[in-house]
Protein backbone atom coordinates (compact mmCIF):
# COMPACT_ATOMS: atom_id res chain seq x y z
CA UNK A 1 0.00 0.00 0.00
CA UNK A 2 1.73 3.36 -0.95
CA UNK A 3 2.36 5.90 1.78
CA UNK A 4 0.03 8.32 2.12
CA UNK A 5 0.59 11.99 1.19
CA UNK A 6 -0.42 14.87 2.90
CA UNK A 7 -2.48 16.94 1.15
CA UNK A 8 -2.06 20.39 0.45
CA UNK A 9 -2.89 23.74 1.84
CA UNK A 10 -5.33 26.07 0.35
CA UNK A 11 -3.29 28.40 1.32
CA UNK A 12 0.53 29.05 0.66
CA UNK A 13 2.64 28.12 3.62
CA UNK A 14 4.00 31.77 3.67
CA UNK A 15 -0.06 33.17 4.45
CA UNK A 16 -0.30 30.66 7.07
CA UNK A 17 2.98 31.34 8.81
CA UNK A 18 2.43 35.33 8.28
CA UNK A 19 -1.15 34.21 9.82
CA UNK A 20 -0.20 32.91 12.90
CA UNK A 21 2.60 35.72 13.33
CA UNK A 22 -0.10 38.02 13.27
CA UNK A 23 -2.38 36.04 15.20
CA UNK A 24 -0.03 35.82 18.11
CA UNK A 25 1.05 39.80 17.90
CA UNK A 26 -2.58 40.68 18.15
CA UNK A 27 -3.76 37.92 21.15
CA UNK A 28 -0.80 36.36 22.50
CA UNK A 29 0.52 32.69 22.01
CA UNK A 30 -1.83 30.80 23.63
CA UNK A 31 -5.12 32.75 21.96
CA UNK A 32 -3.29 31.24 19.04
CA UNK A 33 -4.98 27.82 19.05
CA UNK A 34 -5.14 25.77 15.76
CA UNK A 35 -8.81 26.52 15.49
CA UNK A 36 -8.70 29.95 16.02
CA UNK A 37 -5.93 29.93 13.29
CA UNK A 38 -8.33 28.09 10.89
CA UNK A 39 -10.77 30.07 11.05
CA UNK A 40 -8.46 33.34 10.82
CA UNK A 41 -7.86 31.71 7.54
CA UNK A 42 -11.06 30.19 6.53
CA UNK A 43 -10.15 26.82 6.66
CA UNK A 44 -10.49 23.77 9.58
CA UNK A 45 -7.44 23.95 12.25
CA UNK A 46 -7.38 20.38 11.43
CA UNK A 47 -5.98 20.95 8.22
CA UNK A 48 -3.44 22.97 9.78
CA UNK A 49 -3.02 20.51 12.25
CA UNK A 50 -2.64 17.54 9.66
CA UNK A 51 -0.04 19.94 7.48
CA UNK A 52 2.16 20.77 10.06
CA UNK A 53 2.12 18.03 12.43
CA UNK A 54 1.80 20.02 15.74
CA UNK A 55 1.34 23.50 17.08
CA UNK A 56 5.12 23.22 18.20
CA UNK A 57 6.61 22.48 14.76
CA UNK A 58 4.15 25.00 13.51
CA UNK A 59 5.74 27.78 16.01
CA UNK A 60 9.08 26.86 14.63
CA UNK A 61 8.20 27.12 11.42
CA UNK A 62 6.94 30.48 11.94
CA UNK A 63 9.87 31.45 13.97
CA UNK A 64 12.40 29.87 10.36
CA UNK A 65 9.89 32.03 8.34
CA UNK A 66 10.11 35.08 10.33
CA UNK A 67 14.00 34.65 10.95
CA UNK A 68 14.48 34.55 7.53
CA UNK A 69 12.74 37.74 6.84
CA UNK A 70 14.85 39.45 9.85
CA UNK A 71 17.85 37.54 7.84
CA UNK A 72 17.53 39.39 4.44
CA UNK A 73 17.53 42.88 6.26
CA UNK A 74 20.32 41.87 8.45
CA UNK A 75 22.21 40.89 5.99
CA UNK A 76 21.64 44.05 3.91
CA UNK A 77 22.39 46.05 6.84
CA UNK A 78 25.85 44.12 7.14
CA UNK A 79 26.60 44.56 3.62
CA UNK A 80 26.49 48.26 3.75
CA UNK A 81 28.81 50.81 3.60
CA UNK A 82 28.40 51.88 7.07
CA UNK A 83 31.41 51.73 9.48
CA UNK A 84 31.55 48.46 11.32
CA UNK A 85 30.79 49.73 14.47
CA UNK A 86 27.43 51.11 13.05
CA UNK A 87 26.85 47.75 11.42
CA UNK A 88 27.52 46.41 14.78
CA UNK A 89 25.10 48.78 16.91
CA UNK A 90 22.10 47.85 14.20
CA UNK A 91 23.25 44.56 14.40
CA UNK A 92 22.11 44.61 17.86
CA UNK A 93 19.16 46.26 17.54
CA UNK A 94 17.50 44.22 15.14
CA UNK A 95 18.62 41.50 17.72
CA UNK A 96 16.03 43.05 20.08
CA UNK A 97 12.53 42.62 20.27
CA UNK A 98 10.92 45.58 19.21
CA UNK A 99 8.82 45.90 22.54
CA UNK A 100 6.60 44.48 25.01
CA UNK A 101 5.03 40.49 23.67
CA UNK A 102 6.64 41.49 20.25
CA UNK A 103 5.56 38.72 18.06
CA UNK A 104 9.17 36.84 16.93
CA UNK A 105 10.46 36.81 20.04
CA UNK A 106 7.27 34.97 22.28
CA UNK A 107 7.72 32.52 19.54
CA UNK A 108 11.37 32.59 20.64
CA UNK A 109 10.79 32.16 24.81
CA UNK A 110 7.63 29.41 23.57
CA UNK A 111 10.85 27.39 21.95
CA UNK A 112 13.18 27.44 24.57
CA UNK A 113 10.71 26.15 26.67
CA UNK A 114 9.61 23.67 24.37
CA UNK A 115 13.03 22.33 23.61
CA UNK A 116 13.54 21.15 27.00
CA UNK A 117 11.33 18.27 25.73
CA UNK A 118 12.06 18.16 22.29
CA UNK A 119 15.48 17.47 20.55
CA UNK A 120 13.73 18.19 17.25
CA UNK A 121 12.68 21.95 18.72
CA UNK A 122 16.09 22.65 20.33
CA UNK A 123 18.26 21.56 17.33
CA UNK A 124 15.78 24.23 14.93
CA UNK A 125 16.36 26.93 17.77
CA UNK A 126 20.34 26.17 17.40
CA UNK A 127 20.31 26.45 13.99
CA UNK A 128 18.47 29.75 13.87
CA UNK A 129 21.09 31.42 16.17
CA UNK A 130 24.09 30.18 14.78
CA UNK A 131 23.00 32.13 11.64
CA UNK A 132 23.10 35.49 14.12
CA UNK A 133 26.44 34.10 15.56
CA UNK A 134 28.26 33.64 11.73
CA UNK A 135 27.08 36.79 10.96
CA UNK A 136 28.53 38.42 13.95
CA UNK A 137 31.85 36.92 13.49
CA UNK A 138 32.19 38.20 10.21
CA UNK A 139 31.45 41.43 10.89
CA UNK A 140 33.82 41.26 13.76
CA UNK A 141 36.71 40.58 11.07
CA UNK A 142 35.46 42.93 8.72
CA UNK A 143 36.11 45.46 11.75
CA UNK A 144 39.33 44.25 12.62
CA UNK A 145 40.25 44.14 8.66
CA UNK A 146 39.32 47.88 8.49
CA UNK A 147 41.31 48.80 11.07
CA UNK A 148 38.42 50.03 13.65
CA UNK A 149 39.64 47.58 16.28
CA UNK A 150 42.43 44.84 16.68
CA UNK A 151 42.36 41.44 14.87
CA UNK A 152 40.85 38.60 17.16
CA UNK A 153 41.64 35.21 17.55
CA UNK A 154 39.10 32.35 16.69
CA UNK A 155 38.49 31.94 21.26
CA UNK A 156 38.44 35.80 21.07
CA UNK A 157 35.62 35.64 18.78
CA UNK A 158 33.75 32.90 19.79
CA UNK A 159 34.05 34.56 23.56
CA UNK A 160 32.94 37.81 22.04
CA UNK A 161 30.10 36.45 20.53
CA UNK A 162 28.82 34.34 23.37
CA UNK A 163 28.66 37.08 26.12
CA UNK A 164 27.14 39.33 24.04
CA UNK A 165 24.64 37.27 22.71
CA UNK A 166 23.94 35.96 26.53
CA UNK A 167 23.71 39.85 26.99
CA UNK A 168 21.16 40.06 24.32
CA UNK A 169 19.04 37.15 25.11
CA UNK A 170 18.56 38.50 28.59
CA UNK A 171 18.06 42.09 27.86
CA UNK A 172 15.31 40.53 24.80
CA UNK A 173 13.37 38.31 27.82
CA UNK A 174 13.14 41.56 29.58
CA UNK A 175 11.92 43.77 27.02
CA UNK A 176 9.57 40.83 25.83
CA UNK A 177 8.17 40.28 29.28
CA UNK A 178 7.45 44.39 29.84
CA UNK A 179 10.12 43.84 33.05
CA UNK A 180 10.12 47.54 34.95
CA UNK A 181 13.38 49.09 34.94
CA UNK A 182 15.76 49.91 31.85
CA UNK A 183 14.01 51.22 28.26
CA UNK A 184 14.76 49.38 25.21
CA UNK A 185 17.28 51.68 24.13
CA UNK A 186 19.08 51.78 27.36
CA UNK A 187 19.63 48.31 26.90
CA UNK A 188 20.96 48.62 23.43
CA UNK A 189 23.45 51.19 25.05
CA UNK A 190 23.95 49.05 27.77
CA UNK A 191 24.95 45.88 25.40
CA UNK A 192 26.84 48.51 22.71
CA UNK A 193 29.31 49.81 25.55
CA UNK A 194 29.83 46.19 26.46
CA UNK A 195 31.05 45.61 23.17
CA UNK A 196 33.28 48.64 22.89
CA UNK A 197 34.85 47.94 26.09
CA UNK A 198 35.60 44.12 25.16
CA UNK A 199 36.83 45.87 21.00
CA UNK A 200 39.01 48.46 23.11
CA UNK A 201 37.23 50.81 21.38
CA UNK A 202 37.01 53.81 24.52
CA UNK A 203 40.62 53.45 25.17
Amino acid sequence: MPPTRRKRLEQPREVVLQAALEAIAESGLDAMTMAALGKRLGISGGHILYYFGSKDHLLVETLRWSEDRLGARRRTLLASEATAYERLAGYVDLYLPTGRADPRWTIWVAVYGRSLGDEAVLQAGYDIERVWADDLTALLDAGADAGEWAPLDAAARTAFTTRLHGMLDGFALQIVIGAPGLERADRVANALAYARLELGLDR
